[in-house]
């Protein structure tokens, strides 16, 4: 019986010299890692998470929300068409004039129509709107849920027994994706436009021969891949946000912070899909690299 006392008290006193329950040699390694990374790797599983409980509840209950996203979507459009339209021409005017310019230059400017439209396609256009998203529509839905969660409403919630994730989440993540994927059609042709534009009155290049060209190279797996891109782009916007505007604290300084990280992980992390994205599609269609 002492001997048994003897011992527990031993192991006692080891737990407690130790540092804590998780002093095992995983979660020891794990405290070697810098606080940035750590930090990192546990808000990007957080997203992932979420993201993941937002797909299993829409799948699995795909009535109730819908009047929820189409309110949100026509809010969004009715307040940002403008600004991701002149956004959108800007940006891709800007890009088309020196390109034009440069291939006039180099004597390839029959390649200028193709090289631009099909770059713009696959990467460009699809980086641009998703910004534009993310800046405008994710800021706006970061902002919103963090200042429902700096006043303690999503406590209320659940205290009352409606899930936030599903009241909430749900209808703004598939609003932004829908919102984002839709928006890929527009900014297609804006792109097709304003290339044009660079090419006829910059470069001098004939509209009937840019729009043989340009149709010739840009095939239908293109536009569906573009398609699919923006989808993705949705997808990692609203789940980016949302989970910034619903672990915001620190008052209103916590939530100015919390809506600058969304837009600055935002624009990372499709930076870095954008390449394993498109490196995927070429791997599967090594043959949309090319020029007839």
């Amino acid at each position: 019986m002492v001997t048994s006392q003897r011992h527990e008290a031993a192991r006692q006193s080891s737990w407690l010299d130790s540092d804590g329950p998780y002093d095992g040699a995983m979660s020891k390694a794990v405290g070697f890692v810098p606080g940035f990374l750590r930090n990192a790797v546990a808000e990007a599983g957080g997203m992932a998470e979420m993201l993941i409980r937002v797909l299993w509840s829409a799948i699995r209950h795909p009535r109730g929300y819908w009047s929820d996203v189409v309110a949100e979507m026509h809010f969004t459009i009715r307040r940002s068409w403008i600004s991701i339209t002149a956004a959108l021409c800007g940006f891709l005017l800007a890009l088309s004039v020196p390109s034009s310019q440069f291939l006039q230059l180099a004597g390839a400017g029959e390649l200028y129509g193709p090289m631009l439209l099909v770059q713009s396609t696959r990467t460009f256009t699809v980086w641009v709107a998703a910004l534009l998203v993310a800046g405008v529509i994710g800021a706006a839905a970061t902002a919103e849920l963090g200042s429902r969660k700096v006043r303690e409403e999503l406590d209320a919630m659940k205290v009352m027994g409606i899930d936030p994730v599903r009241a909430l989440a749900v209808p703004r993540i598939v609003s932004i994706t829908i919102v984002t994927t839709l928006l890929a059609v527009p900014a297609e042709i804006i792109t097709v436009l304003t290339s044009q534009l660079a090419g006829s009155y910059i470069g001098g290049l004939n509209a009937a021969e840019f729009y043989s060209f340009e149709w010739t190279n840009l095939s239908p797996v293109e536009l569906v891949a573009m398609v699919i891109n923006t989808l993705l782009a949705g997808l990692l916007i609203g789940a980016v946000c949302c989970y910034k505007g619903m672990t915001a604290a620190g008052g209103a300084i916590g939530l100015g912070r919390a809506v600058n990280q969304a837009v600055v992980i935002s624009f990372v992390a499709l930076f870095v899909m954008q390449l394993g994205y498109n490196a995927i599609v070429l791997g599967f269609f090594p043959g949309l690299g090319a020029f007839k």
